[in-house]
């Protein structure tokens, strides 16, 4: 039998899922939710090719990365609006398909749930627009982009760190027209508690279709938390829930690192050794009022030459921008600390109703409350740009 990577080292990435050539490897949920590779010996025949695919037992590095640092923003307003930051991903991407190539990317389906999924059309991008902050489900979608390498295609592809790693480490070689896209990641949480969160949302709100993490109707600066009925209601910007960072019970959640996966405590794949062509990322203030407009910016990090060649056929569809090289999250630093009542917290995720459980762990206190409001007064009353700058000043100068 094989050995592969500790459960709790795990990426979830399916690289050696994708691999096995008898198919004894399948991705199955743990008690938290998370994909993990389960081996069926009735059909494995040990040639650990699954091994040799795991970035857990040996991570890819690009030793010869040699950075460079862009910001970029789609000129097109409504791809740019629907984008997490400044709709850098669907300029990449549209070249891709402008050569006749797939785009593979996460996509969120009918049922919210989050998995990867390709595209051959233009249209069909706007499926990747917006950030999932859930662990997608990568399916076949390994086997899919060697199929379509195989025969000469250009592919891109996009997802966590942890994700690219795993198709560079499944694929074995390199391909030249091979893209690969990976974002600035804190973590992926549990995609059992995401389902939990629908589910509470649902006994509140009724009719749930559509989930935006990253909604920009309060502009750039004050992402929200957005839920929408149905998908024409999302095009028509009429929600039926919006809250931030500050007071959806999910963000509040996800970005405290409580629910996280295992393997997230000590990632090994976001560093200055990026095996991507491409990083994405967010950033809040370039420094020029032109494009600090709160409508939204990418800083991309550009690792190979592929990579800068690709940024600058972008130029055709978005503002580039070169500029001195900034990290945002690109190297990861380790700071996310298991909580200490994460067994609990699972437990009770198995056993309380969904309200009880989010009362619990993500409760709406009065504290909880006073930030809302207040970010809410701040927002109506234009002074969010303002607070944020003086924010960031006063780290900035701490530092």
């Amino acid at each position: 039998m094989p050995n592969l990577v500790k459960w709790d080292s795990c990426c979830g990435c399916s690289a050696c899922a994708n691999k096995c050539p008898k198919g004894a490897i399948s991705m199955q949920p743990n008690r938290e939710g998370f994909l993990h590779p389960v081996i069926d010996d009735t059909k494995c025949i040990d040639c650990k090719l699954c091994e040799k695919a795991c970035p857990g037992l040996s991570p890819a590095y690009n030793e010869n990365a040699e950075r460079k640092t862009f910001v970029v923003q789609n000129c097109d307003d409504r791809v740019r609006y629907e984008s997490t930051s400044g709709g850098a991903f669907s300029a990449l991407a549209e070249e891709i398909i402008r050569r006749g190539g797939i785009v593979f990317g996460a996509t969120m389906t009918d049922e919210l749930k989050v998995v990867h999924f390709c595209v051959e059309t233009v249209e069909g991008l706007a499926k990747f627009r917006n950030s999932k902050y859930v662990q997608s489900e990568i399916g076949d979608s390994y086997l899919q982009a060697k199929s379509a390498l195989e025969e000469e295609r250009w592919v891109c592809f996009s997802g966590t760190p942890c994700q690219i790693n795993g198709l560079i480490k499944y694929l074995g070689r390199d391909y030249e027209k091979l893209l690969t896209v990976d974002v600035v990641c804190k973590s992926v949480p549990s995609p059992l508690i995401f389902e939990k969160y629908v589910e509470h949302r649902r006994k509140h709100e009724g009719v749930l279709s559509d989930i935006v993490f990253r909604d920009k109707k309060r502009g750039f600066q004050y992402c929200t938390m957005a839920h929408y009925q149905s998908h024409d209601k999302r095009k028509q910007a009429d929600d039926c829930y919006r809250k931030g960072s500050e007071s959806d019970e999910w963000l509040r959640l996800f970005l405290s690192g409580k629910i996280a996966r295992r393997s997230c405590m000590n990632c090994s794949y976001q560093t200055l050794q990026r095996t991507s062509d491409i990083t994405l990322g967010d950033i809040w203030e370039t420094g020029n009022s032109q494009l600090d407009d709160n409508k939204g910016t990418t800083l991309v990090h550009a690792w190979t030459p592929l990579g800068k060649e690709f940024l600058e056929k972008a130029q055709e569809k978005a503002k580039v921008v070169e500029m001195q090289n900034r990290d945002n999250g690109t190297v990861r630093k380790n700071t996310i600390m298991l909580y200490q009542n994460r067994e609990q917290l699972f437990e009770d995720a198995q056993k309380l109703n969904v309200d009880a459980f989010f009362a619990k762990y993500a409760p709406y206190s009065m504290t909880i409350m006073v930030k809302q409001y207040s970010r809410e007064l701040l927002w109506r009353l234009n002074l969010q740009t303002t607070i944020r700058k003086v924010k960031h000043f006063i780290i900035h100068k701490i530092k």
